[in-house]
């Protein structure tokens, strides 16, 4: 008998519904995530604005990051319906402004409003899988989330450089569809939203902490401005002015957050949960890892191996492969066993041996291999932290234990893109020409016709990020061995 009831929460047609709402939610935000990766130069150039293409994922970036945490906290107390849809709402008005910007100043506006809606949709379709069903149940859900995030992040590229060089479609400039296209789909989210997404949750309505989200806003938007312009070595006057308002405004945050207890945006007595501590630092690890690949793959495939962009991106698209076999697994051994700890012992060691492989070897059987044994790791990760983070810290924050764990994935893949890439280009002017790679970014073939010794400066560039990223993960391997090793039991949650 219990057996039949576990199958009716699993497999429940209404909680299918929901899924598919969620998903939509999702795969918008992370497809605009990454569209503007090819887009962003093309739509910069049409405003005349090439130097600052930047701002279009960095505004992004911010307000997500920014708001991944709120929406998890303000959940928790008005329900995870009313946010998800006021998520999809603001998302709606940041493309509908973004599609009819008529200077690049208000479409920077418009991404950072997109941005403000994208930072819903991603913590909360993983906060509605831990009020709907078991932990054990809870990863196989889980794994439709990692997949539509998973591809769509990896289409967003190819989706932005397709449409983003049509000089017209129906009339319309053709990068403009690119946020055009997101307002039916958005509209249908909402639709199937209102009509299924009812979650039976119990409120916690307390005090929201607006004191502590100035801070930390603060120290979010100055963390981002320092990493996205870490293009030279030289310690300027406004850097040190950044890195002394990231000190003051971490500080401040901490302090409001002790004072208020149980009502902080991130209560400090969370992280003296040992789980979900741990938790935390592997998806920040995982996060930082999983980027600096992503970023730092392509370039090399196009650097070393003078291949074209579109073959870089067929090799990421093996990644995918390795992150779908890798959240299977996660998905089948957990509603199988309930044991979790070794999800993330052998994901950060699968990460950690995809860096050893790079650092190794720079043939591009290598790199594919890499590839593969990367997205492996990320997808038992990611399915570690969605499912375990909520888990950790009870019913009464599942919202906030949901959303604290895709902000800590989000800032570390920020955080490892930035650094990396602003270590090997450092390294590589230093071992290199610098006349000749100040001649890089402007033309296109550039980087797959440097000579011989060019090639050689960036893999000597690119090894230190690759050694340094793995002993990291290899650290955070072993603290892996701190989370208790339990099981998920077969316990019912609220349903629809």
């Amino acid at each position: 008998m219990a057996k039949q009831a576990r199958t009716r929460v699993s497999f429940s047609p209404e909680i299918l519904r929901v899924l598919s709402s969620l998903a939509l939610g999702m795969f918008l935000a992370a497809l605009d995530q990454t569209v503007m990766s090819t887009a962003g130069a093309t739509i910069a150039t049409h405003f005349g604005q090439l130097s600052g293409q930047g701002w279009l994922l960095t505004s992004y970036l911010m307000a997500s990051l920014i708001t991944t945490p709120i929406y998890g906290r303000l959940s928790d107390g008005f329900g995870r319906r009313p946010l998800f849809i006021t998520a999809l709402t603001i998302f709606i008005l940041g493309s509908t402004l973004a599609a009819v910007s008529p200077n690049f100043g208000v479409l920077v506006i418009a991404r950072t409003v997109q941005g403000l809606g994208a930072g819903g949709l991603f913590s909360l379709a993983f906060a509605v899988i831990s009020d709907l069903v078991p932990p054990r149940e809870r990863a196989r859900y889980i794994l439709v989330f990692v997949v539509v995030f998973g591809s769509s992040s990896l289409l967003g590229p190819i989706v932005g450089g397709v449409i983003a060089t049509q000089n017209s479609i129906l009339g319309i400039v053709g990068w403009r569809w690119i946020f055009i296209l997101n307002i039916p789909i958005a509209l249908y989210a909402i639709f199937r939203a209102a009509r299924f997404l009812h979650v039976k949750q119990q409120l916690h309505k307390d005090r929201f902490d607006w004191w502590g989200v100035l801070p930390f806003s603060i120290f979010v938007l100055t963390l981002l401005l320092l990493i996205q312009n870490l293009n030279s070595a030289t310690m300027r006057p406004w850097r040190i002015f950044l890195v002394l308002l990231i000190v003051v405004s971490f500080a401040i945050f901490i302090y409001v957050e002790r004072a208020l207890g149980d009502n902080a945006l991130t209560p400090i007595h969370f992280f003296k949960n040992r789980l979900f501590t741990v938790t935390l630092v592997a998806s920040t690890v995982s996060g930082a890892a999983m980027l600096i690949a992503l970023v730092v793959i392509p370039l090399s495939v196009q650097v070393v191996q003078s291949k074209t962009p579109a073959i870089a991106g067929l090799i990421l698209l093996t990644m995918g492969f390795g992150n779908l076999f890798g959240s299977g697994l996660a998905s089948r051994s957990i509603a199988k066993t309930g044991r979790y700890r070794w999800l993330s012992t052998l994901g950060l060691a699968a990460f950690a041996i995809g860096f050893t492989i790079l650092f190794a070897s720079s043939s591009l059987t290598s790199i594919v291999v890499s590839v593969i044994v990367i997205g492996f790791g990320s997808g038992l990760v990611t399915q570690f932290g969605s499912v375990v983070a909520p888990h950790a810290l009870g019913e009464r924050h599942r919202g906030s234990g949901s959303a604290i764990n895709t902000f800590a994935r989000q800032f570390g893949g920020v955080l490892g893109s930035g650094l990396s890439l602003a270590t090997i280009f450092q390294l590589w002017k230093i071992r290199g020409n610098a006349s000749l790679m100040s001649s890089v970014p402007t033309t296109r073939s550039a980087l797959r016709n440097l000579s011989q010794l060019a090639r050689h400066d960036f893999v000597n560039a690119a090894k230190p990020v690759y050694l340094t990223t793995a002993v990291i993960l290899l650290v955070a391997t072993t603290l892996t061995r701190f989370i208790p090793n339990e099981k998920f039991e077969h316990a019912e949650v609220s349903t629809l």
